[in-house]
């Protein structure tokens, strides 16, 4: 135990802290494969013995033996911390951090921040339960279209047995107040393994709520064109790096009636610590204000048809790992063409999913496509309501969706084709708790808008500071 607290293995070597057992969360491969390596060059180093020939060693040669398989003991407790710690939600383990070098070195280690973050999505994906509540709270009681800088995340948990039981109050897990003034408008909000994304129209914020950490990106000095809303922006996961990117797009002449567009990226964490341009521009320029969906490393963004002669069905894709663009085709087997408008997109189960309102049937349309690159459109699911509803998280133990239609919550069951009175939730009724309060507070005053996200909260840093101390 006294070298589990040093962080050191005999050798002076840092452990890796592996899984051995098989089951989920798994080790990355190339860790396993160190892990075996290692004990295995261990066992060559003491020589493995049968059990005959270690009965009829002499004491001290017994005593010897024991102390080479030392290591081996101390390997496998490792394993233990690990195989507890990964399972621990992340305030205690950004609590547990204080405890001693040892454990703050396995919590700040990358292999195990990406570790703890699988077994978080899987618990997540097996009971969706953890949502991201953030209100947008106009700056006065009239609307005059300015917003608070009073920037508020509430976790707010789902049962799926009782809706409207687990559904009456949400808990602040972070804040922070921005000076006045430091920004008007805001846009839609985008969430990345634990990582939030709140574009203004004049600074970027990426927050990560469970670590209470917050960065300012760089302001855009290539944009050319005053826009009055937030430019077109995203935030993704390069899965060849492991690095997390934003992607802003900017006009390159302030003349309306051009509509040329570059694109900037800025990598979390990353060693340039600016926007740095794309080698090449966007092939038709985006909808603005618009924050792109990430699905499988890409960001997906609504084409501007506005003064194109001949736009194509399609959304414009973005890789986020050699950053270049390409076109996906959207819901070009549909008859007849329905308006991007009208089509609501996001990523469900890890797949590409375009909804939309059909008129002619009064139902909701669930299309999905597994190939980005060359979609096949399918429709998945239709969803028996009579009016437009999104679907926030598909819910698998009671088989249907958590849809949203406007600032009401509905849970729909698939088999039953349709939603129980006491399955609807109205957002405007929810209370919330404060950090360390006991009653519940009022509903949010001069609320425009909420922002709600399908959340699984990590330990994924992104300052340079965080960063430094992982290594």
């Amino acid at each position: 135990m006294a070298s589990l607290l040093d962080g050191d293995d005999t050798n002076g070597n840092r452990r890796m802290f592996p899984r051995v057992n098989g089951t989920s969360p798994k080790m990355p491969a190339n860790d396993v494969r160190k892990i075996k390596k290692r004990i295995s060059q261990r066992m060559q180093r003491t020589g493995s013995m049968p059990q005959r020939m270690q009965r009829t060693m002499s004491v001290p040669q017994r005593k010897q033996r024991a102390m080479s398989l030392q290591p081996i003991s101390e390997l496998l407790l490792d394993v233990m911390v690990w195989e507890i710690l990964i399972r621990l939600p992340v305030e205690s383990l950004v609590r547990f951090k204080l405890v001693s070098k040892a454990w703050y070195a396995i919590i700040s280690d990358p292999v195990f921040v990406r570790a703890h973050l699988q077994c978080s999505k899987e618990k997540q994906h097996r009971n969706p339960s953890s949502f991201l509540v953030t209100p947008q709270i106009y700056l006065e009681p009239n609307p005059s279209g300015l917003f608070s800088t009073n920037i508020r995340f509430y976790l707010w948990s789902l049962q799926q047995d009782d809706m409207s039981r687990s559904s009456s109050s949400a808990t602040l897990l972070y804040g922070r107040q921005f000076p006045t003034g430091e920004f008007g408008l805001v846009s839609q909000m985008a969430h990345c393994d634990g990582l939030v994304l709140l574009p203004t129209n004049t600074n970027t914020y990426v927050f990560n709520p469970a670590t209470r950490d917050v960065v300012a990106l760089p302001r855009c000095h290539r944009n050319m064109l005053q826009h009055p809303s937030c430019l077109p922006i995203g935030l993704g996961l390069d899965v060849s790096t492991g690095t997390y990117k934003v992607a802003r797009s900017f006009y390159r002449s302030g003349d309306y009636s051009s509509v040329a567009m570059g694109m900037e990226v800025f990598t979390i964490i990353g060693e340039e610590g600016h926007w740095r341009e794309t080698l090449l521009d966007p092939p038709y320029p985006i909808v603005c204000p618009q924050t792109a969906i990430h699905c499988k490393g890409s960001l997906f963004y609504f084409i501007d048809k506005k003064n194109q002669r001949c736009p194509p069905q399609a959304l414009l894709r973005f890789c986020l790992q050699d950053e270049t663009f390409g076109i996906t085709p959207l819901l070009n087997n549909v008859y007849p063409t329905v308006e991007d408008d009208d089509i609501v997109l996001h990523e469900l189960d890890g797949e590409l999913c375009a909804t939309f309102f059909s008129k002619c049937v009064q139902r909701v349309l669930v299309w999905m496509a597994r190939d980005i690159v060359n979609p096949e459109w399918d429709c998945h699911y239709v969803i028996n309501v009579s009016d437009h509803c999104c679907p926030v998280a598909s819910l698998s133990v009671t088989g249907g969706f958590l849809l949203r239609r406007g600032h009401c919550l509905i849970r729909y069951y698939m088999k039953a084709h349709g939603v129980k009175e006491e399955d609807t939730f109205d957002m405007d009724d929810l209370r919330f708790l404060g950090p360390s309060e006991d009653t519940l507070g009022h509903a949010w005053e001069n609320l425009c808008v909420f922002e709600l996200l399908y959340y699984t909260a990590s330990l994924v840093p992104i300052t340079p500071k965080a960063s430094l101390q992982a290594l």
